[in-house]
């Protein structure tokens, strides 16, 4: 035995040295690939043999290991920048002692287990077989082939057939009877595998941040790897200081960056896709523990099948490292193996991560929880709860003193924790007065109930799938609320689903809950435990069905082996899924040529003005004014969507100089901005800059207000069109362009 783990140390430390050595002679590839992998799972392996945790599943043990080596590398940031703190290293997050002290702390780890673990056998590998199924790892490689194909020649045939190819495949998975079998051992890879190509096809469509929220967090990441120093204390705007307290957006991503030498924007783009892509894996090993394999595959299919997955979370990184942790949460609280000190010992760590990662995310943790904890104790009267007091009593202490104590202290009113309160308050003081009141919901609540118009008719046809799903998850409430009223499903996490299900309705039913987090990044938070739902409903309406009208009998008549008639049961499933799955993904939009397509990806070409893209004339003209303007002194002008995209991201202005032009003579300072001067701004005595973007230029639309599409044309805009002042056109690069504005005196 000593031998055997004598050869894992040694495994350990060759990998190990020819890391060390890809990154003292920056050799290409390699340290990307090999210091990747050996960063995000070793250390997270190491620290699991310490706590004597041994998983027999090979995925569970990675999706620890990454998790636990992501909070090892924020945790170690933060301590390297204490001692910058201190004045005793200079750029503490700079790629040398990142790297020195990283990889001691990492030899240290290797030598510990060697001594610690000499008679522990290693991971048993025996029986994984993944060569029949390699091939599937075809899908994420020809996901970007076919990006690439979109942007250099506008063609979508190969990521249109990526697509059917991903539904077949599911079809086949579930429905044969020959291969389903043998291939539920290979369901995790085959999810891993969909979802990384569903991931890789929006986020490569540009080289450029895309989405409203990431504009932010991608400014506060650079702030703090060009200063190779994490400081908390940085106030310059509401939106960037609650960022900054996020170690996902600020050590985490410039650790990265500096100790695989990438580029800032691949790190989003990349490597956190990556990493990302291990939570459907997670949340298959939690539904597998109540209910079979193909349930338990079904169920993730129909999550990564949602577009707030695979499109608008792509927009908020940190919610994307934080619910890695959160499944991780949930897996040790339901853990049959992992119990005492070992439990304790990796749900701090994986909490530290959590409540460092995004704030909203750690409150959700937190109410599901205290509703697990008061179901089982209070309502349900069951005698065994897997939630203890003491899962309550740590999370919220740990939660007051970072929110209170640092954040809250650092930014005062505009910190996360008030925020937070004033939703709840909003919400409580409104219910009432607005409780009748549509507007109150917001426009994506107004859509999901129905009380918008939809654009055509396939946009009808997606809606009405869309709400089929909805029904088949409430259907599958009811037969899951039968199967608990027997005592045949467990109490405590029938509590969390029930607590989904409260979030969901509240957020239809209470005027402005969903100020909290915008509908599709809460459906899709709450989905990871409704998703199960949906397969159940579907098949309880199907054996309901075929009971009624012999369904089975009268159409399947040759039927002939036990297991076709059990694969039978998903046919309504799959009949509702892969519609599902066709219309989110904007297929149907595409092939029908509908004149209002959802998939960038799919439709470049018709939505490459849509709001959340950046273009690369735009960066350079950004990056054109941040160098040679100004900023510091003169304001700039631009409309609502180069603000928040562009200039927020792009550009080296500071957002309290930003204003936002209009149909008047004043302009508008940015929502979500600490003002250190006026609210409005006139234009009779300032020189200013206005930056104009591609779509400005191309349109002659200047947009005010996404939400609600409010914009006017460039010819209503007094700034560009009053004789009180001379305007002189500085830079154009074709389409955008920046003007410098002189008032006459």
């Amino acid at each position: 035995m000593e031998k055997r783990n004598l050869s894992v140390l040694t495994y350990l430390l060759s990998i190990q040295v020819v890391v060390i050595i890809s990154m003292v002679f920056d050799i290409p590839f390699v340290r990307q690939v090999l210091g990747f992998i050996f960063f995000s799972i070793i250390p997270g392996f190491l620290l699991l043999r310490l706590f004597g945790i041994r998983h027999s599943n090979i995925v569970e043990t990675i999706l620890f290991s990454v998790g636990l080596s992501i909070a090892f590398l924020s945790l170690v940031g933060v301590l390297i920048n204490g001692l910058g703190s201190l004045q005793l290293v200079l750029n503490p997050l700079s790629t040398a002692p990142m790297a020195i002290i990283v990889n001691v702390t990492v030899f240290v780890l290797i030598i510990v287990d060697y001594l610690k673990n000499r008679n522990l056998a290693p991971l048993d590998l025996k029986g994984v077989k993944f060569w029949p199924l390699l091939s599937l790892f075809a899908l994420p490689i020809l996901s970007m082939v076919g990006v690439l194909l979109i942007r250099e020649y506008n063609s979508n045939l190969l990521s249109v057939s990526i697509i059917i190819a991903i539904a077949a495949i599911v079809v086949l998975g579930v429905l044969s009877s020959y291969i389903s079998s043998k291939i539920s051992f290979y369901y995790p890879l085959i999810i891993l595998s969909i979802t990384i190509a569903l991931l890789l096809s929006q986020a490569l469509i540009s080289n450029y941040q895309y989405g409203a929220d990431i504009q932010s967090e991608y400014n506060t990441f650079i702030s703090t790897k060009n200063s190779s120093f994490w400081n908390l204390q940085n106030n310059a705007n509401y939106q960037q200081s609650s960022d900054n307290a996020m170690l996902s957006i600020t050590v985490l991503p410039t650790v990265l960056s500096n100790l695989l030498n990438i580029d800032p924007g691949w790190i989003f783009k990349i490597v956190y896709l990556v990493i990302f892509s291990l939570l459907p894996l997670g949340l298959y090993l939690l539904f597998k523990q109540y209910w079979s394999e193909k349930i338990a595959f079904l169920s993730v299919i129909f999550f990564v099948s949602n577009y707030a997955f695979f499109t608008l979370i792509l927009s908020e990184v940190k919610q994307m490292i934080a619910e890695l942790f959160f499944i991780m949460l949930f897996l040790l609280l339901f853990s049959r193996k992992i119990k005492g000190g070992r439990k304790w010992a990796v749900f701090i760590i994986a909490f530290f991560g959590l409540l460092v990662s995004h704030y909203s995310m750690n409150f959700m943790f937190l109410f599901f929880i205290v509703f697990a904890w008061l179901g089982g104790k209070v309502f349900w009267k069951t005698a065994f709860t897997k939630i203890r007091s003491t899962f309550i009593i740590f999370p919220f202490c740990f939660t007051f003193l970072w929110y209170i104590f640092v954040v809250q202290a650092s930014y005062g009113a505009g910190g996360p924790f008030s925020k937070f309160v004033g939703v709840i308050q909003t919400t409580v003081s409104s219910f009432l007065s607005e409780f009748f009141s549509s507007a109150a919901r917001g426009g994506d609540v107004q859509a999901a109930i129905g009380l918008v118009s939809r654009p055509s008719t396939m946009h009808y046809a997606g809606t009405i799938i869309y709400d089929l799903t909805v029904l088949f998850i409430l259907v599958g409430f009811i037969s899951l609320l039968v199967k608990w009223r027997k005592k045949e499903f467990d109490s405590t996490f029938f509590s969390i689903i029930f607590a989904s299900l409260v979030l969901l309705i509240s957020a239809v039913v209470l005027p402005r809950f969903s100020g909290l987090l915008e509908l599709g990044r809460l459906y899709e938070i709450i989905l990871m435990f409704l998703a199960p739902l949906f397969v159940l409903g579907t098949v309880a309406v199907y054996k309901i069905f075929s009971r009624l009208r012999r369904f089975t009998q009268n159409n399947f008549p040759n039927v002939s082996s036990e297991q076709t008639k059990k694969n039978s049961v998903f046919l309504l499933t799959l009949i509702i899924l892969i519609p599902f799955f066709l219309f989110q993904t904007g297929l149907v939009y595409e092939v029908t040529n509908d004149p209002i397509p959802s998939s960038i990806t799919l439709s470049k070409s018709k939505m490459e003005n849509s709001y959340g893209l950046i273009h690369e004339r735009d960066v350079f003209s950004a990056a054109w004014i941040s160098r040679y303007g100004d900023i510091e002194s003169k304001w700039t002008f631009s409309d609502r969507g180069s603000l928040d995209l562009i200039l927020n991201s792009y550009s080296t202005i500071d957002r309290s100089m930003l204003l936002i032009l209009s149909n008047t003579t004043s302009g508008t300072v940015a929502e979500g901005t600490y003002i250190r001067h006026e609210n409005t701004f006139s234009f009779d005595s300032n020189v200013t800059y206005i930056y104009l973007s591609e779509f400005n230029g191309i349109s002659g639309i200047i947009t005010y207000d996404f939400q609600v599409n409010f914009h006017f044309n460039i010819s209503q805009i007094p700034a560009l069109n009053s004789t009180d002042a001379f305007v002189n056109k500085i830079y154009s690069n074709g389409a955008g362009e920046i003007d410098y504005r002189v008032p006459y005196t």
